[in-house]
């Protein structure tokens, strides 16, 4: 039986997985962390109102930057729902409506995305190139569930409504408050970004 390394010394402590209970802390505290952020973030840029039907200003960039900062796995996933539940906890607030836990689960997807295209597919995760079309990506699968919920639940629209909404919100929370706060704010994390 080996019990430390071939010269006979003990094993590395650092060699080994952080215990469950911080593991759960720590993935459950970028959650609260998501839900916090953003939750004061939709305060903010809400108050602009629509900028088109179905158009709003969302801030991405803060549940992105802390999947940057948690890596992908269980802390992106609590981070999608942190930013899911404090998006349905306003929703209540401002009318809920039967569209809201399909726009829910749209936000879940789309932030899990935005970490599985870092990790699983950027080349270089810190480049501005990479960390904007996963800010799209994500954005987009989003606004999508979006659309989609935007034309089942509300019988009075045709295509172009859901069209429009789609697009606009990918552009909105993807790049206007997506990708060009977040790479504006690399800088400070590139050290995270380059250990991916």
């Amino acid at each position: 039986m080996v019990t430390g390394d071939e010269s006979g010394g003990s094993p590395d402590p650092g060699a080994f997985a952080e215990s469950s209970p911080t593991r759960n802390g720590r993935i459950a505290a970028f959650g609260v962390a998501s839900a916090a952020l953003f939750g004061v973030g939709l305060l903010v840029s809400e108050s602009v109102g629509e900028v088109a039907l179905d158009v709003d200003l969302k801030p991405f960039f803060l549940p992105y930057l802390l999947i940057v900062v948690a890596r992908y796995g269980l802390p992106t996933l609590s981070i999608g729902l942190g930013a899911a539940t404090a998006e349905g906890f306003l929703d209540v607030f401002e009318g809920y409506e039967l569209d809201d836990p399909v726009g829910f689960l749209g936000y879940v997807i789309g932030f899990t995305v935005f970490g599985w295209y870092l990790d699983k597919v950027a080349a270089d995760p810190a480049s501005a190139r990479s960390l904007t079309v996963g800010a799209v990506l994500g954005a987009l699968v989003q606004a999508s569930f979006e659309g989609a919920a935007f034309f089942l639940f509300d019988p009075a629209v045709g295509l172009s409504d859901p069209a429009v909404s789609v697009v606009g919100n990918t552009v909105t929370h993807g790049i206007v408050l997506g990708a060009v706060p977040l790479v504006a704010l690399r800088r400070a994390f590139a050290d995270r970004l380059g250990s991916a």
